[in-house]
């Protein structure tokens, strides 16, 4: 390596120091625990199952990230011969510790990544956190939650990190609702027609996707701001953060919670007692 070139734990360090810096700037915090750590490798794919005839988490599993494309193949074809919608999937990062992150080009991209994961830890100790076990909404509300906190200490725009641009994501949310629609009327061959579908528009336009199941928009739906989302916990997230002054009493409010119940009933308490 020669004088001018800096390593990858330089890189690493000097990064967990600045959104170490942001995180305690805006929760307003001496130090953190857990401290940030985390580095760039390469992060775990994972493995979603949902029923065919409606999109819901039902498993996931962590997968190598090493795993090869047949395997992969042979996998899912397995997963559709017992009736259910299986896809292997990558992820940005992983709340390990220290977290594992992927190593990319942009930026913000990389400390909103690194402040979600670490979100993710901080709320582990947490009824917010450890709800997350329960799978379905309580997944969505957790993930839907770092994003927020993620775009805010990034100081990032909302979606402009995680979506490419107007025409995937308004054609995504098209998708999905109609998938959505197909299946409430048991329609589940049409709809496995129609999302394969329309994923081979999405490449004749330049999207590289695999693959578009049930399993996929349930695996991206737990991100409130993805297109692939029909919940409202992102809006309704984003609605209770104006609520606040400062983002640690936010934080603090939200990390008490541990069912959708509780979490209505705090938006209702804070947007009435004014």
């Amino acid at each position: 390596m020669g004088d001018n070139e800096i390593s990858v734990n330089e890189i690493e360090l000097f990064l967990e120091k600045e959104v170490s810096k942001k995180i305690k700037n805006k929760l307003n915090k001496n130090f953190l625990f857990p401290p940030l750590d985390f580095t760039f490798q390469k992060t775990p794919k994972v493995l979603i199952i949902s029923p065919r005839d409606r999109i819901y988490q039902e498993f996931a599993l962590l997968i190598s990230p090493e795993i090869s494309s047949e395997r992969i193949s042979d996998i899912e074809k397995k997963i559709y011969e017992k009736n259910l919608s299986g896809i292997i999937v990558n992820t940005g990062g992983f709340a390990a510790y220290p977290s594992l992150i992927k190593k990319r080009s942009d930026y913000d991209y990389i400390v909103s990544t690194i402040a979600h994961e670490w979100l993710h830890q901080y709320l582990f100790f947490s009824p917010l956190g450890q709800s997350y076990f329960k799978g379905g909404e309580m997944i969505s509300l957790n993930e839907s939650l770092a994003d927020i906190f993620g775009e805010e200490i990034s100081g990032s725009n909302e979606n402009n990190i995680f979506y490419p641009d107007d025409f995937y994501n308004n054609f995504m949310k098209e998708t999905r609702l109609e998938t959505d629609r197909l299946l409430s009327n048991n329609q589940v061959q049409e709809a496995e027609i129609y999302m394969e579908n329309r994923r081979l528009i999405l490449n004749k336009n330049g999207y590289k996707i695999r693959k578009i199941n049930q399993a996929y928009f349930a695996f991206h739906g737990n991100y409130g701001s993805s297109p692939s989302s029909t919940s409202d916990y992102d809006q309704k997230l984003r609605l209770l953060r104006t609520e606040y002054k400062y983002l640690n009493d936010y934080i603090d409010d939200l990390k008490k919670i541990n069912s959708i119940e509780e979490f209505n009933r705090l938006i209702i308490l804070k947007t009435t007692e004014n």
